[in-house]
């Protein structure tokens, strides 16, 4: 008796709490809800952490991204200074290979100069030969001298044409001041004024430039005074 009293009270008294208690301030789930409910919270505790370590990696890069474009400024500033280096070389083999070229030239001309002084010398010689020449074949005697020096005025002569010199031949040509020389002037009809009568003094070409004039006598008309 005492035991149904007492289990009376007890079911009066906890139906008068949950009475007094607010139904929505509680939930009540199975455990398969609650199972359910585990595994979300921790997979949101791992995603949380991958999410953590993501950010990190991603704050990283972020660094490693500004490096790169710092090195990047600098990689294009050491191209625009390259360029600059590289253009300034480029002027300043140009300015070799021309310095190059006008001494080249220079010394060409210089060369020429030179070669010119000394075939005029040797034109010299070769004239007083080729008349000591002429001499000798005056002489009845002396065949082997005469033959001889023959041999050295036509070898003398080789020489000359292998460096380039060949003679004038300026008879009937008009008078050129450039390459003729006026040594005598003659009265003449028959030829047109400033004609070449004779050559005098050999003229010579040194590979068709005027080496030495030609000394010539030049025809002229009567003056009708």
């Amino acid at each position: 008796m005492k035991n149904m009293v007492f289990e009376d009270y007890y079911d009066e008294s906890f139906n008068a709490r949950r009475s007094l208690e607010d139904p929505y301030s509680k939930v009540s789930i199975s455990k398969e809800k609650y199972k359910k409910l585990t595994e979300i919270a921790e997979k949101y505790e791992m995603l949380l952490r991958k999410f953590d370590q993501v950010d990190a990696k991603k704050n990283e890069l972020h660094k490693q991204l500004e490096t790169l474009k710092e090195d990047g400024r600098q990689l294009k500033d050491l191209e625009e200074k390259t360029e600059k280096y590289l253009n300034s070389l480029i002027r300043v083999q140009a300015d070799f290979e021309n310095y190059k070229k006008a001494n080249y030239r220079e010394n060409e001309r210089y060369r020429l100069r030179v070669k010119e002084e000394m075939l005029k010398k040797l034109i010299k010689h070769y004239e007083d030969l080729h008349r000591a020449l002429k001499v000798l074949d005056s002489l009845k005697k002396g065949e082997l001298v005469k033959k001889g020096f023959k041999m050295i005025v036509e070898n003398f002569e080789k020489f000359l044409e292998d460096e380039g010199v060949k003679p004038m031949d300026s008879e009937g040509e008009k008078f050129d001041p450039y390459k003729h020389e006026c040594l005598l002037v003659e009265e003449n009809e028959d030829l047109p004024e400033n004609t070449i009568l004779e050559e005098i003094d050999q003229g010579y070409y040194l590979n068709n430039k005027v080496l030495k004039p030609a000394g010539v006598k030049i025809s002229k008309k009567k003056s009708k005074l």
